[in-house]
C-alpha cells in the first residue's frame, strides 16, 4: 500500500491590508475550505493563528467550513508566523499557547493537533525536546537538508529526534505541483508511478506540503483544475491511501536520527555555506542583521514590561516576513519597513508605560541607521 499525506499551509501576515485578505479569501480560501468541506478528504491543514483573526473579523465562511470539514487533521504553529530557531523557548512555548487558544476558540473542537508545523518548515534540533514536553508527537521539515548529508529520504520508516516523530517533506513532489502542476489527475498519476518506482510493492509513504495559497491565489482557477481532480484521482487507486500525518507515525516504524537544521526554501548551497535559514537569518545580508538586532534588543525591553498591549504587539512584531522580503532576489523595502513599523510600534507602547525616553531615542536613531532606510544596501 501506498500512503500520501498532502500538508497545506494557510496564512497571512499580521501586518496584512484588509483588502489582500479579502481577495485571497475569495479566491483560495472560500473555495478551498469548501471543497475540503463538500468531499471529507483526508488533508492536513496549517493555519496560522495570524490568519484566522483576520479572517474571523468579517466572520469568513472559510471558518465555519474548515471547522467542520471531518477529513482535516489541524496542526499547531507559532501564532503569527516567527522563525522557531531564531526565537527564544520562552516565545516559542508562547507563540504555540496563543496559536492553540485562538485556534481552539475559532475552529472548535476539531481542531486538536497533534503535530507541529514550524513556520516555513525551519527546523532545529533543538525544537524536539521542547515540542516533546508540550505534548506533541511529530512536526516536519524539508528533505533537502536531510539528502545533503548523502542519505536517501526514508519511505518506510519514521525518522524520530528525541522522542518526536520529524517527517520530511517531499521537496521534489511539493515543488513540482506547486510550480509545474497543470493537470491534476496526471500529476497524481505520476507521483504513484513515481513511488512504486521508489519502493517497489512494499508499503512506503509520500509527505507532500505547500502554501495552500498555491492554490486559487498564486495560481487563478487551480482548486478546481488542478486540486480537486488530484485528490479525486489518488483516491480512485485501490492501492493508493491518503492520510494524516499522525496516521503515518502509527502505520511506519520509528527510526532514532539525526535531523539536521533547515526550511523548505533551505538549498543545498545553503547548507555548503553554513546557512540553514538563509532567508531569515544571513550574516552576510546587513538589514537581516541590524534587523535581527533591534527586534532581539525590543523584545527584551518587552519581557520585562507588565503590559497586556507591549505583549501583544511584541507577539506580533516577531513574524517572518520582513527578513524573508530583505532577502536577495525577493527585495521589497515596502514590505521590510512594515517589520521596522512593527517593532516601534512595539516600542512606543514600551516608552508609553515607563516613559523612558533615553531608551526610546536608542531605538530610534538604531532604527533609522539600518540600510532599508538608509538605502545604503
Amino acid at each position: 500500500m501506498k500512503y500520501i499525506s498532502l500538508l497545506l499551509h494557510l496564512y497571512q501576515p499580521p501586518t496584512q491590508e484588509e483588502s489582500v485578505v479579502t481577495r485571497i479569501d475569495n479566491e483560495c480560501y472560500k473555495p478551498l475550505s469548501k471543497l475540503l468541506f463538500e468531499s471529507g478528504v483526508k488533508i492536513t491543514v496549517n493555519i496560522n493563528y495570524s490568519l484566522t483573526e483576520q479572517l474571523d473579523k468579517p466572520g469568513s465562511e472559510s471558518l465555519r467550513n474548515l471547522a467542520a470539514a471531518d477529513g482535516i487533521e489541524f496542526t499547531d504553529s507559532g501564532a503569527y508566523h516567527p522563525i522557531f530557531p531564531l526565537i527564544n523557548e520562552y516565545d516559542i512555548r508562547r507563540q504555540l499557547q496563543l496559536n492553540r487558544n485562538g485556534n481552539s476558540r475559532v475552529l472548535g473542537a476539531n481542531y486538536s493537533p497533534e503535530g507541529v508545523f514550524p513556520p516555513e518548515m525551519a527546523y532545529s534540533p533543538s525544537l524536539a525536546p521542547l515540542l516533546l514536553d508540550m505534548g506533541y508527537t511529530w512536526t516536519v521539515t524539508d528533505d533537502v537538508p536531510w539528502v545533503w548529508t548523502g542519505r536517501a529520504v526514508p519511505c518506510r520508516t519514521i525518522p524520530v529526534v528525541n522522542g518526536i516523530a520529524v517527517l520530511l517533506r517531499s521537496n521534489f513532489w511539493s515543488n513540482r505541483i506547486s510550480f509545474h502542476g497543470d493537470n491534476g489527475s496526471e500529476m497524481a498519476d505520476e507521483i504513484i508511478e513515481g513511488m512504486r518506482d521508489w519502493s517497489g510493492d512494499e508499503d512506503s509513504y509520500l509527505l507532500i506540503a505547500m502554501d495552500g495559497e498555491t492554490f486559487g491565489h498564486h495560481r487563478k482557477g487551480t482548486i478546481e483544475t488542478f486540486l480537486s481532480p488530484f485528490l479525486s484521482s489518488i483516491e480512485s487507486f485501490d492501492e493508493v491511501l491518503l492520510v494524516t500525518p499522525s496516521e503515518l507515525i502509527r502505520r511506519f516504524p520509528s527510526e532514532d536520527a539525526s535531523v539536521p537544521s533547515g526550511s523548505w526554501s533551505t538549498t543545498a548551497a545553503d547548507m555548503v555555506a553554513g546557512k540553514p535559514w538563509p532567508l531569515w537569518d544571513d550574516p552576510d545580508n546587513m538589514i537581516h542583521v541590524s534587523l535581527r538586532g533591534l527586534l532581539d534588543h525590543v523584545r527584551n525591553l518587552a519581557l520585562r514590561c507588565n503590559s497586556d498591549r507591549v505583549a501583544s504587539l511584541a507577539d506580533k512584531m516577531l513574524y517572518s516576513c520582513p527578513f524573508w522580503w530583505a532577502s536577495a532576489d525577493r527585495f521589497d523595502a515596502v514590505q521590510v519597513r512594515r517589520g521596522l513599523l512593527a517593532i516601534l510600534e512595539t516600542a512606543q507602547a514600551i516608552f508609553t508605560e515607563t516613559g523612558d525616553r533615553e531608551m526610546m531615542d536608542a531605538i530610534m536613531s538604531t532604527a533609522c541607521s539600518i540600510p532599508v532606510i538608509t538605502g545604503k544596501d
